[in-house]
């Protein structure tokens, strides 16, 4: 399905969509220089989330736009957010695609023992991929265009930024050079693993059924999806 976007707005389905902005002093907590004075606004805008264009059942279909910006010496970025567990205890995972521009996505799983696993993954346009249970995640714009995502998630639960919020970002940071950094505020000990976004999914048996297809081709046979509204059917 063709998208365009006129200023601000969202143009999908034929129907126009005005989104959430995420603005520059919004994200001033989870940066890694928040000192350094980078000439934005605090009103800048840095990304456009544009929730529930569509839906499959309790499933929602976002397309979010994330903007080339220098984020005082970091590479632009979602703020990043983890997933509750269900009332089964079975944790929520989602479906992400690149619909263009150039993606790294930053997976952690972090316990009271600390980071247990960071995974970098790269994506491209056309690429879909897993955020498998348990792990918390950032969006990275890693080019010099506008970075588009759509992603699939169930409604039915809230998205958890307090981790992030407290130690200021997820445990790594990717700066505008491309170099990785580590955020200290989640100790030592840990390390980063790279892998390219689909070599990283295919662990998980769910997404032989997904891979190669956009989310909306995906989505016409439902039982394909379901484990994102049936966390339980992940495992």
């Amino acid at each position: 399905m063709e998208y365009a976007f006129e200023g601000a707005q969202l143009a999908f389905g034929g129907k126009k969509f005005s989104p959430s902005v995420r603005t520059f002093s919004q994200m001033r907590e989870v940066l890694a220089f928040p000192e350094r004075d980078c000439g934005l606004l605090p009103d800048a805008p840095l990304y456009y989330m544009y929730r529930q264009v569509k839906r499959f059942s309790s499933l929602r279909y976002d397309i979010t736009r994330i903007l080339p910006v220098n984020l005082c010496g970091e590479r632009n970025k979602t703020f990043g957010h983890a997933h509750p567990p269900s009332k089964d205890g079975a944790a929520w995972s989602e479906l992400y695609e690149v619909l263009s521009g150039s993606c790294h996505f930053l997976l952690q799983k972090v316990s009271q023992l600390g980071v247990e696993d960071a995974v970098l993954l790269s994506a491209k346009k056309g690429d879909c991929f897993i955020v498998p249970p348990g792990y918390g995640h950032v969006t990275i714009n890693a080019g010099r265009k506008e970075l588009v995502m759509a992603n699939l998630v169930c409604d039915g639960f809230e998205a958890d930024y307090s981790l992030f919020s407290h130690r200021r970002g997820a445990c790594f940071y990717e700066l505008y050079s491309g170099k990785i950094v580590k955020n200290k505020n989640y100790g030592t000990g840990f390390f980063l693993r790279r892998m390219d976004a689909a070599r990283f999914s295919r662990r998980y048996g769910v997404f032989a059924a997904l891979e190669g297809k956009s989310i909306l081709e995906a989505a016409k046979n439902f039982s394909d999806i379901e484990f994102l509204e049936k966390p339980h059917l992940f495992y």
